[in-house]
């Protein structure tokens, strides 16, 4: 059972504000400053400093941040795990972003599922920002992320390794050429909204050959990836994503892949979950049942 204390000085690391976190807590501003005193008192080190009027955590505030992040996963499991009876189903919360559990991952549950009837699985699809923060709040056992994330932060099992490609419709002027990437900012681009793999991964690529998303004549940003697909099926832009969002409609002929000059690009899957877990055997046997099917 964790103490209050590390409760309230997560929800000011979430918060990083005073006031905010009283609210939130239902305490008072005073008792919020007494919690963190105690701790800064208790572990001998600021765990908070002040930049003019903005609240941050110090070097040592961030080491017990992901500390207490990881007591936080395995108090939850361990509250779960103390009220299931040893005949009782086996509850696995997990995430992903849209990729994966939209076009990738279901099918895989749905195989685990018919040979492991006792489990039951709750997918949880979001972008890779929230995910790794219900991750931290003990709110998921992994999930699955496509791209970046800090790996000094969470423990991690590569799933496999995915091509990146970008597609247009076959009416677009960049269909059937041959293309270098400057030559992608003639037209305008669709893509996912700030936050998610996909989007992360262009940027980068981008950023690597001097320019932006602000180098395109129009950009639109969607959330869901079949309203990008449409949008891209009426020569509204480009888009790019993994091979498998864009498989079914490559291989009818509604989109056509870009031909890129040196654009072979490969991206990892990754099942990530926090360090330190005491719970890693319990959906280590999903992760398994997975690898084998990629083999």
């Amino acid at each position: 059972m964790l103490d209050n204390r590390i409760l309230t000085f997560l929800k000011l690391c979430e918060k990083m504000n005073y006031t905010k976190t009283a609210e939130a807590l239902h305490i008072t501003q005073p008792a919020v400053t007494q919690h963190i005193r105690f701790l800064e008192e208790h572990y001998g080190c600021k765990l908070f400093s002040y930049s003019g009027k903005v609240l941050q955590l110090t070097e040592k505030g961030e080491l017990l941040r992901r500390l207490a992040s990881e007591m936080v996963a395995n108090e939850m499991g361990i509250q779960k795990e103390m009220a299931r009876t040893e005949e009782e189903e086996i509850h696995l919360r997990i995430g992903a972003t849209k990729t994966i559990g939209e076009f990738v991952f279901p099918s895989i549950m749905s195989q685990f599922l018919k040979e492991n009837p006792r489990f039951r699985l709750h997918l949880y699809v979001d972008n890779t920002k929230n995910l790794l923060q219900m991750l931290e709040k003990g709110e998921l056992d992994f999930t699955i992320l496509e791209g970046f994330f800090d790996k000094e932060n969470y423990a991690y099992q590569l799933y496999k390794k995915e091509r990146f490609v970008g597609t247009c419709c076959r009416e677009c002027e960049l269909a059937g050429k041959k293309l270098k990437l400057a030559d992608i900012r003639s037209v305008g681009l669709v893509l996912r909204e700030e936050g998610s793999g996909t989007r992360e991964i262009l940027e980068e690529i981008l950023k690597e050959n001097n320019f932006t998303i602000g180098s395109f004549p129009s950009v639109q940003e969607i959330s869901n990836f079949i309203a990008i697909k449409e949008l891209v099926k009426s020569n509204l832009g480009i888009t790019f994503s993994y091979y498998p969002m864009v498989r079914k409609e490559l291989e009818e002929g509604s989109l056509v892949e870009l031909d890129i000059e040196d654009f072979e690009i490969y991206r990892e899957f990754n099942y990530v979950y926090m360090k330190n877990s005491l719970f890693e055997d319990k959906y280590q046997k999903l992760i398994d049942f997975a690898k084998a099917i990629e083999a």
